[in-house]
């Protein structure tokens, strides 16, 4: 592992995880070591908490609407992401 993954992964920031290489599986061996769920996982990528992921999903998912490419700060990054309030000052 790379310096930075090895980072990444000691800050268990996952979006960080990602963008240096890491794959579901990869996050999944995090989770189960950390007694985390796929759901808490998502929704900590996302800025929103556990229930707030897990009612966008049952209620269908997230709209395609701005979340259709990935590029260089593209609008389906995870800081131009509207939902959640997990993510922000004050909430937990």
């Amino acid at each position: 592992m790379s310096e930075e993954q090895k980072q990444a992964v000691l800050a268990r920031d996952l979006n960080w995880c990602m963008r240096t290489g890491g794959n579901i599986y990869f996050l999944a061996k995090i989770g189960a070591t950390d007694g985390k769920s796929f759901q808490q996982m998502a929704g900590s990528m996302t800025g929103m908490s556990e229930d707030e992921y897990r009612n966008m999903m049952i209620a269908g998912g997230r709209s395609p609407e701005g979340n259709r490419y990935l590029g260089e700060d593209g609008d389906s990054q995870p800081q131009h992401q509207p939902q959640g309030r997990a993510g922000q000052k004050g909430n937990k």
